[in-house]
């Protein structure tokens, strides 16, 4: 369960059985493992959203001091006795492991790696452990089993799961640094819009197409006649055409994210564990969405607020996990 406020992000299934839906699993396909529009796997049934909009009409006025102010008073609150948090070698969950130390609140530090792997961020991890001095638990995984999750699909979680149980953290507060500032995969889109000027149709097919393919394709043109694919587009291209926020970078960075934030916190939030997710509080991520985007890029924003962070993360590309599921 997800223990700390993530309104923003929040969605639910209705509960019930009857024939599959299989628009709904065609739609996944094309996202990647989640979806936008309110099918459910069942016919007859709906998924559904909080509803609270996190792109504001405005730019929101917030300085760096406030934005630290409010993640350095989210943490004790939801803190325990007993705390781990996964660390992966990237920005957000190396700078969370900074601030937990700075207020010396105690966790376990816990990374995944697996030999099996064609990437690793092990020898990053390593580096990070020794520059902020504290000692991280390494669990391999050789590989994750295949889930038949009922939902959306998220392997990582799986994995993250087993590590729990593996070590015996099932009465900890497990802290992740999902959502961080906000902004994932968005140099594409920047450089894009840079060279062409914003054209929300591109960036629409955009957003289907690099989900679709699990980041291997940035492609901007149809790449699909099937009519829930053209469905997916056309919601990313209604958000991008409706939303009245007069900064156009934070547009183009967020467009997705209130969406792919729901896919990335939604199975932690009907689980057994303590799941708490700083980086995604509402008041946050509020901050960091709606201020304006000069701010932003390569989740700068961890920089300014903690100068003395570590630039790990920053002097190598995230591979990400690379645990193969079988």
């Amino acid at each position: 369960m997800n223990i700390n406020n993530v309104e923003h992000f929040e969605t639910w299934f209705d509960i019930g059985d009857g024939p599959q839906n299989q628009e709904f699993f065609t739609e996944r396909k094309f996202l990647g493992g989640w979806t936008v529009s309110d099918r459910h796997p069942v016919k007859g049934l709906k998924r559904h959203t909080h509803g609270v909009a996190l792109l504001d009409d405005n730019v929101i006025d917030c300085s760096i001091q406030e934005l630290k102010d409010i993640i350095e008073s989210i943490l004790p609150e939801y803190a325990e006795e007993k705390n781990a948090l996964f660390i992966s070698g990237g920005k957000d969950s190396t700078t969370l492991a900074h601030i937990l130390k700075k207020l010396d609140i105690p966790f376990v530090p816990v990374s995944l790696h697996s030999s099996n792997s064609r990437t690793s961020e092990y020898s990053v991890v390593k580096d990070i452990e020794k520059d902020l001095g504290i000692q991280v638990e390494y669990v391999e995984i050789d590989s994750i089993p295949q889930t038949e999750f009922k939902y959306w699909v998220e392997n990582p979680y799986t994995a993250k799961c087993i590590a729990i149980e593996k070590l015996g953290l099932q009465d900890h507060v497990i802290f992740t640094g999902e959502i961080g500032t906000g902004e994932m995969q968005v140099n594409q889109p920047l450089l894009y819009t840079a060279q062409m000027g914003y054209k929300p149709r591109d960036l629409a097919h955009w957003h289907v197409n690099v989900c679709g393919s699990y980041r291997k394709s940035n492609s901007v043109r149809k790449e699909s006649q099937d009519m829930i694919y053209t469905e997916c587009v056309d919601y990313f291209y209604q958000r991008l055409m409706n939303f009245k926020h007069p900064d156009i970078l934070n547009k183009v960075m967020f467009g997705r994210l209130q969406e792919e934030g729901s896919y990335r916190l939604f199975n932690y939030s009907i689980d057994k564990y303590k799941w708490c997710h700083p980086f995604a509080e509402s008041e946050f991520i509020y901050r960091c969405v709606n201020m304006p985007s000069h701010h932003k890029g390569s989740k700068n924003l961890y920089r300014e607020m903690y100068p003395d962070l570590t630039d790990i993360p920053w002097r190598y590309p995230k591979s990400g996990l690379g645990i193969p599921t079988v």
